[in-house]
């Protein structure tokens, strides 16, 4: 084959199907890895100043009043259950634990809103010391007779995963904080049923344990991707003479494993979360 033709060719296959592929999967895998990173350890407040803003002073007051309003309601309700019911009499102690309850509401008014900020504060603190990201190269720079034998088969492929597990690292991250905005808004509306007792009180329970488990879900997160780091770029392929000619085929088939790898495990973190912790 004449040498203008050779490298014609090559410099055509290079372009096409070497670095195009690579140098744009790296780019938007790097570029949503940074975004996701850089929301990791902030706090609602801290992510989207104007839409907390709007939470805190405009739909939380607004459902706080909604919430107080309630609080009679509830009351009331406790007291005609605990009437209607005619295997137990209407003592003391029930009254009491009506009032205790009642009393337990308007605290967690009063303080509620400063409580949800601190485990805010707490969940971005613990995931900003977790993560301790320095992930493998996508690729290393070898190309070898695998490298090339993988962009051609796989390029594309390669760049659709980069593409898509990165947006969906992102998006997981990005609707957590949705969620929380929305719990907020919410707290007041749940925590009455509190006062109504046994039964009707999970409602309330049900707000607590879904708020915990979105709160700290940052922090598996910050788990997974740190560990899955660590595993991956630990991973290195057997040794052999035959091996070496195909190195190249190798690193990116275990960069390919890694992101889809990772995106599974950080969209199953609250699962996980819920799972362990029963939430």
């Amino acid at each position: 084959m004449p040498a203008w033709l050779e490298e014609f060719i090559g410099g055509f296959v290079g372009d096409l199907f070497y670095g195009p592929f690579y140098k744009l999967a790296e780019v938007v895998w790097i570029t949503l890895m940074d975004l996701s990173l850089g929301v990791i350890g902030k706090t609602p407040s801290q992510f989207s100043p104007s839409a907390w803003s709007y939470v805190a002073h405009t739909l939380y007051p607004w459902t706080l009043g909604i919430g107080l309003s309630m609080v009679n309601v509830f009351f009331i309700c406790s007291f005609l259950k605990a009437v209607s019911n005619l295997k137990e009499q209407v003592t003391l102690e029930l009254f009491i634990e009506g009032m205790i309850r009642l009393v337990a509401v308007n605290v967690l008014f009063q303080m509620g809103f400063n409580l949800m900020k601190t485990f805010f504060s707490m969940a971005s603190a613990m995931s900003g010391e977790i993560i301790d990201f320095q992930g493998p190269p996508l690729f290393t720079e070898e190309v070898d007779i695998g490298s090339h034998l993988f962009w051609w088969l796989f390029g594309l492929l390669y760049f659709l995963v980069a593409l898509v597990c990165g947006i969906m690292i992102f998006l997981t991250l990005y609707s957590r904080y949705i969620k929380l905005y929305m719990l907020v808004v919410c707290f007041p509306l749940a925590m009455p049923s509190l006062i109504s007792g046994r039964g009707i009180d999970e409602t309330a329970k049900a707000w607590l344990r879904n708020f915990l488990g979105n709160a700290f879900e940052v922090v598996v997160i910050a788990l997974v991707i740190s560990i899955s780091g660590k595993i991956i770029g630990g991973f290195n392929l057997p040794e052999s003479s035959f091996a070496d000619f195909f190195d190249g085929f190798g690193q990116a088939l275990k960069s390919l494993i890694y992101m889809i790898g990772m995106t599974g495990a950080v969209k199953g973190a609250n699962n996980f979360m819920n799972k362990t912790f029963h939430l």
